[in-house]
């Protein structure tokens, strides 16, 4: 034991620091996320989507152990394997995965750089299967797949880092899709950095969307992506799979031959957004693709010429503006994509290895909707909009002491702590069920009390 006595503060020499060994952590409100991990049955489904991808004959730690702690760890706010160390001393993370199942650093990282492709697959339906969840919970019948590629920056040698022209920097080029209506990430491909936005992106969306039609028959799919994806390819995937699409489409000569015709009217101190629809066709489409093309000229204050937009659809009933208000609120992907990224590690792509890359974005992804489930099934509704830097503050990195009394371990949280009524109220939340049946039997056995003694007091009298 090692006390900390010497050291005092200059405005008050009576305050001195101890370091007596006492159990103290950082992190006390860890174990609320990891009861609802119990909850939602996450090891089992570890073991049911991991089942053939082991491959060490006697480990000491087993796959669900080692994914649970990477990630709390990565939800926690310690994306870096070199903080396991540190944590293996943390009380929290003991009684969260036992003290003899915290792995070190180095077999952390020998655990992601092992995983071989079939293991991504594992991962992709581990995702899906924490996604269908939320779907019940929400009983959500409409799928918006918002469809992006984003950028991952890269340092030293490391396999398939390319320069990206339209990003100015070297690192990879991954694939991403959310669900715009709920923010779930529905899946990532991890490609080069040198790659073309759409490239691979047919491939990479018919097994998303051949899964949520299996879930459902009447879930309603619309496919929203920036130019970058208006490409024919992708036209013929949601024709064949009968999901609708709404993408941006480039402007090119033809196009601005169409708009010019129909913006020729609209007066010069005229600066509304005029709505139309073009009878166009581009010659790379075949002959069963027919979508609908629109067009938004605005003019500018200052400017002679009006500024075109225009779009590609599958959907005819809805009005051109109603349509451009739909495409614009795709900017909420970038908040998912920026969530994922400062919140999860999204990015942290810091191996040589470009498969234990894959893994680690996964390890990510995998945080990031188990941190949403826990968002939309156990927090109040104030809070389900909260970044995870946000529930980090307010219900993770909480100061506690550790005591054990007999069987019995206590959790000592201050009682200046500005966030305990959010606890009592998750914890009413996530134990209102367990609560309402202590309440019934409470009533139940209160009213066969009373009519025990109404019985015994009527013999009473009638004797």
């Amino acid at each position: 034991m090692n006390n900390i006595l010497d050291y005092t503060l200059d405005f008050n020499h009576n305050i001195s620091f101890c370091d007596d060994g006492t159990e103290l952590t950082n992190d006390a409100g860890l174990l609320l996320l990891k009861d609802h991990l119990i909850r939602i049955n996450l090891e089992q489904m570890i073991k049911d989507d991991f089942s053939d991808v082991e491959w060490r004959s006697h480990p000491r730690y087993h796959r669900p152990i080692l994914l649970t702690q990477i990630v709390l760890q990565k939800i926690a706010g310690y994306p870096n394997d070199s903080m396991a160390n540190s944590l293996k001393e943390d009380p929290v993370f003991k009684l969260c995965l036992g003290p003899n199942n915290l792995a070190s650093q180095p077999t952390i990282s020998r655990f992601i750089n092992c995983l071989d492709s079939r293991a991504i697959d594992s991962f992709n339906e581990l995702n899906m299967d924490l996604n269908q969840k939320l779907i019940m919970q929400k009983n959500q019948t409409e799928q918006l797949i918002d469809v992006d590629s984003t950028h991952c920056d890269t340092y030293g040698d490391q396999n398939e880092s390319s320069y990206n022209a339209h990003y100015s920097s070297v690192g990879f080029h991954p694939l991403v899709a959310f669900d715009g209506l709920s923010g779930m990430f529905l899946g990532a491909q991890l490609r080069p950095g040198n790659v073309y936005t759409s490239t691979g992106v047919v491939d990479f969306l018919r097994p998303i969307i051949d899964f949520y039609k299996r879930f459902t028959c009447d879930m309603n799919v619309l496919i929203r992506g920036d130019s970058g994806f208006a490409t024919p390819e992708l036209y013929q995937l949601c024709l064949s799979q009968k999901v609708n699409l709404l993408i941006k489409l480039k402007a090119n000569a033809r196009l601005d031959v169409l708009a010019d015709k129909y913006a020729q009217n609209i007066a010069l101190d005229d600066f509304k957004s005029h709505y139309f629809n073009l009878n166009y066709r581009a010659s790379s489409w075949s002959d069963d693709i027919r979508p609908r093309v629109v067009l938004k000229a605005t003019r500018h204050n200052g400017e002679l010429f009006c500024r075109y937009e225009f779009l590609v659809t599958t959907l005819t009933e809805l009005s051109v503006s109603k349509l451009f208000h739909m495409y614009n609120n795709r900017g909420v992907a970038e908040n998912f994509i920026k969530e994922a990224k400062r919140g999860f590690g999204f990015d942290n792509t810091n191996s040589h290895n470009f498969q234990a890359n894959q893994v680690r974005m996964w390890l990510a992804i995998l945080s990031y909707t188990i941190t949403l489930l826990f968002k939309n099934m156990v927090l109040p509704k104030s809070m389900r909009t909260k970044t995870v830097n946000t529930i980090r503050f307010y219900l993770f990195h909480i100061a506690g002491r550790v005591t054990s009394h007999a069987c019995k371990i206590l959790i000592h949280l201050s009682h200046s702590n500005p966030s305990r009524i959010i606890h009592k109220i998750i914890f009413l939340c996530s134990h209102g069920k367990m609560i309402f049946c202590l309440i019934i039997k409470w009533l139940l056995v209160s009213f066969i009390i009373c009519r025990l003694i109404l019985s015994t007091q009527i013999k009473s009298t009638d004797f």
